[in-house]
């Protein structure tokens, strides 16, 4: 019988191979006998640095053709193993560059990017076997990593290790193996600080873990340590709303969420809607990251997906939460709404009941407050409509 083809796996294959690929530029500048040694005439450290940050930020083509400029790829010999890898990655059709993939490594089964690339291909066949292959690769990623003294994201000899370790995180809090994904995640934290950086994407995925886990005491030093750093992501803030509501401790998810509502204008339209957990799926359709806004803070939650979607507590009291807040506001639509229902509208159109909203207006009790003259003064609003008022018993201010 013909396997049964999961959707939902498909896209965050996709999503992982997006996130993950290596682009191992420091082993090419090496090979290319210039290693960023930084002599005079060499490239300037920082300058390059900025450079990878600014590609995968925005994954545009021009900057990396930038870095292959500065780094002399262009001309560099690979190795045999090097070319057929990436003769491989050249190919569109998965099928035949998973086929490649394995040929290569049956001659180089050695080969730390195509054994990656091998993995991140065959990512929706998760097994006992594939799990095995994961953790032994897992090993390698950590020798890796620390042949590069266990430097953070900002070492370029790191990054393709990281980018390992992070994929095998993610892979573990997917398939339900968050204690696994915990010990990676504490492993990493043991060597990377706080303020130091980490994988793209890595904080989140810690965070998702750290929830999954019921480690609400560390989401918690996380988020305070960013406090002290004047950092305010609304990712972190989002985990840590949502540690606060695993624990039951609503009134500080109420004072957190207002907080977040500062930080991220967005929030109220992301949460105020039953099916926001579903939503976060949203996050395998970005082309472009915003901070602060419905898609940042997707993204942000996204890794605890399957996790959120078994705690509908947590899913209707983020409802509760946003609606709570809009209700709060001096302009909420709810208030807005109940005005334009409410016995002294009756029978006036909508749109100068809007009029009247946008001069603040959202009550009898204010409309008694103002003279006939100064309603009159309101754009949009005339004699017919203050008429009308009169008639449904609004008692205007005497002049």
């Amino acid at each position: 019988m013909a396997k049964k083809k999961n959707r939902k796996k498909e896209l965050r294959q996709q999503q992982k191979q997006e996130n993950n690929k290596i682009i191992d530029f420091n082993a090419f500048a090496e090979k290319a006998d210039n290693p960023l040694s930084f002599q005079e005439s060499a490239p300037d450290k920082g300058f390059v640095e900025k450079l990878f940050e600014e590609f995968e930020r925005t994954n545009n083509p021009e900057i990396l053709e930038q870095l292959a400029d500065i780094l002399d790829l262009e001309d560099l010999e690979m190795d045999e193993a090097d070319e057929l890898f990436y003769q491989a990655m050249e190919e569109e059709d998965e099928n035949v560059q998973l086929r490649l993939i394995t040929k290569l490594l049956a001659r180089y089964p050695e080969h730390f990017e195509a054994r990656f690339q091998s993995l991140l291909l065959r990512s929706t066949e998760f097994s006992a076997d594939y799990l095995k292959e994961l953790q032994d690769f897992y090993q390698v990623a950590l020798t890796e990593w620390k042949k590069a003294d266990y430097e953070s994201w900002y070492s370029l000899e790191a990054r393709s290790p990281l980018t390992v370790i992070t994929f095998v995180t993610e892979t573990y809090l997917q398939e339900g193996l968050v204690g696994l994904a915990g010990q990676v995640v504490d492993f990493v934290r043991s060597k990377i600080a706080a303020d130091d950086k980490f994988p793209p994407g890595f904080v989140y995925l810690m965070l998702s873990v750290y929830n999954a886990l019921y480690q609400d005491e560390k989401i918690q030093d996380f988020y305070e340590n960013q406090l002290t750093q004047d950092w305010q992501d609304d990712g972190v803030i989002a985990h840590m709303l949502i540690a606060m509501l695993l624990t039951g401790d609503m009134d500080a998810a109420k004072e957190l969420f207002k907080y977040l509502a500062s930080v991220n204008k967005e929030a109220v339209q992301v949460f105020d809607n039953p099916y926001w957990v579903q939503l976060l799926d949203m996050a395998n359709e970005v082309s472009t990251y915003r901070p602060n806004s419905a898609v940042s803070l997707q993204i942000a939650l996204h890794p605890l997906q399957a996790f959120l979607v078994t705690k509908p507590f947590v899913i209707h009291q983020m409802v509760a939460l946003a609606e709570e807040y809009q209700d709060s506001l001096p302009d909420s639509p709810r208030k807005r709404l109940e005005f334009f229902n409410s016995p002294c509208m009756k029978g006036i159109q909508i749109d100068k009941g809007r009029y009247l909203c946008d001069a603040g207006i959202m009550s009898k009790e204010v409309l008694e407050k103002h003279t006939e003259k100064e309603i009159l003064a309101i754009s949009g609003i005339g004699p017919a409509t203050v008429k009308k008022l009169k008639e449904n018993g609004v008692r205007f201010k005497e002049s």
